[in-house]
């Protein structure tokens, strides 16, 4: 009893000295985070607060959602494991904010570094995976969420490709997305001239990429580029179509700390060519059209999860529709 008093002060005493914020309208915030041995959820939708404790263990959670993120990055998934890792969690997670989710038009998810790899738009709600209902974002930190279009045809980018990740040279649409954009292939740009060039207001790389055990990185012809590579950009928007880049906390933060205010890229290791050609093509035309950064990407998505559905089946659109992530970041 005393465990359980503590737990609630401790959940209490964060939610609401840190998670009270002006909302935009409809928008369902849920922080996803530990606390001891549990994993806690915070609820907040334009004012209205529900805090819960997920009634299963932190350690069975977290395997949970580790196998299942092994099995995306290997496209081994199927709907058959995708309902046996995490198909009871639209009871756990989802149904004690069945109320507030009926009411929201967007949902924004706020980890931490145990929750960050939790493929929380996979889970199923009323038939369906959740990232099919609606428009989702993340940050590790509270923000408080723009549903407004992000676009300026003033902006200026850079964007460059490795064909062997961007067989497509899907990353010079950019150029089309904005007019003073300089595009590279990546073994005519040096490591020198990469760090002197910027800043810039939109980045779009397509290079291969991997999470690290405190950070992440993406290869540049000989060298690494991690996130201390990005500090004299200033970017606004920066969009890696680059393997598991969107899986680690520390890159996001540092990031942050360089001004980048939307962050979008792959949660596990995405095709190189194909479906992240079409979803480069689709977020930055839906982007161009008005859409916010997680409408843009909520679209794109669908449309892609009903082709490959149709085309390849259901497996398979699984791990070709579902990897690209949206932060925002400030």
């Amino acid at each position: 009893m005393i465990k359980k008093i503590l737990l609630f002060l401790v959940v209490q005493s964060c939610f609401f000295s840190q998670f009270v914020f002006a909302d935009e309208a409809s928008v369902l915030y849920l922080k996803v985070f530990s606390v001891n041995e549990n994993i806690v959820v915070k609820a907040n939708l334009m004012g209205e607060h529900l805090t819960y404790k997920v009634k299963e263990s932190k350690t069975k959670i977290n395997l949970d959602f580790s196998h299942l993120w092994n099995e995306l990055d290997t496209w081994e998934v199927t709907k058959e494991s995708v309902d046996k890792r995490i198909s009871h969690y639209e009871d756990l997670f989802l149904k004690p904010i069945n109320g507030l989710l009926k009411k929201a038009k967007q949902i924004h998810f706020i980890v931490d570094e145990n929750s960050v790899r939790y493929a929380m738009g996979l889970i199923p709600y009323e038939g369906k995976p959740l990232f099919l209902h609606y428009p989702i974002s993340y940050s590790y930190n509270n923000v408080v969420v723009t549903q407004k279009s992000f676009y300026s045809e003033s902006w200026s980018g850079l964007s460059i490709s490795d064909h062997t990740a961007d067989p497509e040279n899907a990353a010079s649409y950019l150029s089309k997305f904005i007019l003073n954009n300089s595009h590279y292939k990546m073994e005519d740009l040096s490591y020198s001239k990469f760090v002197e060039s910027g800043p810039f207001d939109v980045l779009l790389f397509s290079l291969h990429g991997v999470r690290t055990d405190s950070s992440a990185r993406m290869t540049f012809n000989e060298q690494w580029l991690s996130a201390n590579d990005f500090s004299h950009f200033k970017s606004k928007l920066i969009y890696l179509d680059s393997c598991q880049m969107g899986s680690s906390i520390d890159f996001l933060k540092k990031l942050q700390d360089y001004g980048n205010e939307f962050f979008i890229a792959p949660l596990f290791s995405n095709e190189a060519g194909g479906s992240s050609s079409a979803t480069i093509k689709g977020f930055f035309s839906n982007l161009k059209s008005g859409d916010s950064p997680a409408v843009s990407m909520y679209k794109v998505r669908k449309e892609l999860f009903e082709k490959y559905s149709k085309s390849d089946g259901v497996d398979v659109a699984y791990w070709k529709a579902f990897p690209f992530r949206v932060y925002q970041q400030i």
